[in-house]
């Protein structure tokens, strides 16, 4: 007879197995359904990571669509919006562009792209990118010509010579020629030898790079002075047919300006200006108020055109050009501008004010100069020279020879330049002893009104606004 415990602990194993099972297959569809649920999530999050990045692809390429349009049309400021399509033809985001123009007196634009996908169209990335057009004022000094720098001059920026450069100086930045060699002669301490396109005697040659293939097309930067004139006609300040001897602008400290009519100019004298001696006055000795022009306020377009000779002194608070020049052009008359006393910034260098002298033919610091002379300003000779004549000593010797003299800015000259005359051995004849031509960085992007740029924008920074 078969024991009733056992046939009981037999008859229950088949129920018990199966709820294990239920129970166990119950887990088993949890755990999978939960790891589904996890991958379902993680993939979504995938695809979001990946529609986000390609939100930022999308961006950017719209980004480089506008700079491709800028390069076609650099004045388009009215933005864009457009379909963006994959390497397979694949419609798959759209972006949006505003394009913020340069403010007044610089050259940076701002675009802002907006990029998303249609996939998840809530996944937006936006890029604000700048670019801006380089000014020629990047240089501290540049010259279409050959130069020599003696050993108590320096330049503190960077050099750049479409002739030779006999670099006795110091310079702290990089200093190029596109001359292999050149022919220098007396005036620059030579007897018509052949040189290499930069040598002497400065202090750090590491910095010189000769010769450099591309040169400054100085065609590529003429003035127009047509639209400057016309400038200062319709929102400007434009001065002609003042008479009398010419025109003396003094800049005064709260951003304004009087303007005298020269009406005797001190006894003429002998220069040289290193291809012929002269015999004139850049001195004034007399001067009356031009009425109208007392006190008067920095024009609203930052440009003063004068047709006469002109004098430029004083405390420069706003960004201003001053333009000297006689239009039509071609008819043997041209105009210099004369600096005859300091040209400051004020309050100083860091407050934004901005000078620029422009003039048809050369600037020029005249015999009656001060013994230490500041020019805050970017100085430009369209045809002619930046420079101090050579007085003869012994004619003048109270004010052939004066102590130093300091630019700030730029100094951009289309045939020679000096501040200093020296003999065989080096010794100061005639003009300022020690110089120091100094560069100043907000001029890159930020130059005078008018003043030439390069044609094509530059990269300045990119950043994600909403990362």
């Amino acid at each position: 007879m078969p024991n009733y415990a056992t046939l009981m602990t037999t008859s229950k194993q088949p129920g018990y197995i199966l709820v294990s099972l239920i129970i166990f297959g119950g887990i088993t569809i949890m755990v999978m359904g939960a790891v589904i649920s996890l991958l379902i999530v993680q993939h979504r999050g995938i695809q979001r990571s990946v529609s986000s990045e390609q939100a930022l692809q999308v961006a950017e390429a719209g980004a480089n669509y506008y700079r491709w349009l800028l390069a076609h049309d650099p004045e388009n400021y009215d933005g864009a919006e457009q379909d963006y399509y994959n390497q397979n033809g694949d419609m798959i985001g759209h972006y949006s562009i505003t394009v913020t123009p340069p403010s007044n007196g610089s050259t940076t634009i701002t675009i802002t792209s907006t990029g998303w996908t249609y996939a998840y169209p809530d996944l937006q990335r936006t890029l604000r990118i700048r670019y801006g057009k380089p000014s020629y004022a990047e240089y501290a000094f540049l010259t279409n010509s050959n130069v020599w720098f003696g050993d108590t001059e320096a330049v503190h920026g960077r050099l750049h010579s479409n002739g030779g450069i006999r670099m006795d100086g110091s310079a702290d930045s990089l200093t190029t020629s596109i001359k292999e060699t050149y022919i220098c002669g007396s005036e620059h301490g030579c007897a018509d030898e052949e040189k290499p396109g930069i040598w002497g005697t400065g202090q750090d040659p590491l910095l010189w790079s000769f010769p450099i293939s591309d040169a400054i097309d100085f065609d590529a930067i003429t003035l127009d002075f047509d639209a400057m004139e016309l400038a200062a006609s319709e929102a400007g300040v434009l001065l002609d047919n003042v008479g009398g001897k010419g025109v003396h602008l003094v800049f005064n400290s709260d951003g304004t300006f009087t303007a005298y009519k020269v009406t005797k100019l001190e006894d003429s004298v002998w220069g040289h200006d290193m291809t012929d001696w002269t015999y004139e006055s850049n001195d004034i000795k007399d001067e009356n108020t031009i009425s109208g022009y007392v006190n008067h306020a920095l024009p609203s377009n930052g440009i003063i055109f004068v047709d006469d000779q002109t004098w430029v002194s004083g405390q420069v608070n706003g960004r201003v050009t001053v333009a000297a020049a006689h239009l039509p052009a071609g008819d043997g008359i041209t105009r210099d501008i004369i600096i005859d006393d300091d040209i400051n910034y004020y309050p100083d260098r860091t407050s934004g004010s901005v000078l620029g002298l422009m003039a048809q033919q050369d600037i020029l610091v005249p015999l009656y100069s001060p013994n230490d002379l500041v020019i805050d300003a970017a100085l430009l000779a369209q045809d002619g020279h930046v420079l101090r004549y050579y007085y003869y000593p012994s004619y003048y010797p109270a004010d052939t020879i004066k102590s130093s003299l300091e630019t700030y800015g730029t100094v951009i000259t289309n045939t020679v330049w000096t501040w200093s005359w020296v003999d065989s051995s080096g010794t100061i004849l005639s003009g300022y002893q020690t110089t120091s031509t100094n560069y100043d960085p907000n001029l890159y992007y930020a130059p005078p009104p008018y003043f030439p740029t390069q044609d094509d924008y530059t990269f300045i920074s990119w950043e994600e606004v909403n990362p």
